[in-house]
């Protein structure tokens, strides 16, 4: 059924059905583009919201997370410090002897190796003399002599004809203290 538009009417034009469902589903496509743009638009902004509020606060634990490592290797450095130089302060002074006795054989052998005449002499705290004694009788090694060395020194001189080596033990003890000092300083 089609209307023809009327001469005699006031200028409205009467479309027939399938030009009329035309027109409507041109204007719902339309309708239903506008709304999805618009949807999408606020649906990006949403997100683009979200997620930045999810990295800020992202940034914000993972700032506290790094501020309370930092206070905890403080705490822990602190609280090992001691610790640590105690160790040194407990055990350093026998491993400073057995090392000393290696480092001691070691060069008399050497000595004894490439001039077998010659007088070794050890000087050394009173303290250090029975184990040098006893380190000594054990490598073989006879023929050296051991003096006290000047007192207060805790350093041990070996001489042999015009040579002359010295050893500071303390001064291994005193290197690891500064390490541990270090390490509790840093931050």
């Amino acid at each position: 059924m089609s209307h023809e538009p009327d001469s005699t009417s006031s200028g409205i034009i009467y479309l027939t059905p399938p030009a009329a469902q035309t027109a409507i589903t041109i204007a719902e496509e339309e309708a239903f583009q506008n709304g999805y743009e618009k949807g999408f638009a606020e649906g990006r902004e949403l997100s683009l919201d979200a997620l930045t509020s999810a990295l800020t606060t992202l940034h914000r634990d993972l700032l506290t997370a790094h501020k309370r490592e930092s206070e905890l290797r403080r705490d822990l450095q602190t609280a090992l410090t001691p610790v640590l130089q105690a160790i040194v302060d407990l055990l350093a002074p026998r491993s400073e002897q057995e090392r000393l006795c290696h480092a001691l054989t070691a060069e008399i052998g050497q000595i004894i190796k490439h001039t077998p005449e010659q007088i070794i002499t050890i000087r050394c705290p009173e303290d250090l003399q029975p184990d040098l004694a006893d380190c000594l009788e054990r490598a073989g090694i006879l023929d050296a002599r051991i003096e006290a060395a000047d007192t207060g020194q805790s350093i041990v001189e070996l001489t042999a004809a015009q040579g002359q080596i010295i050893f500071d033990p303390a001064s291994a003890i005193a290197g690891l203290k500064s390490i541990i000092n270090d390490i509790g300083a840093r931050d």
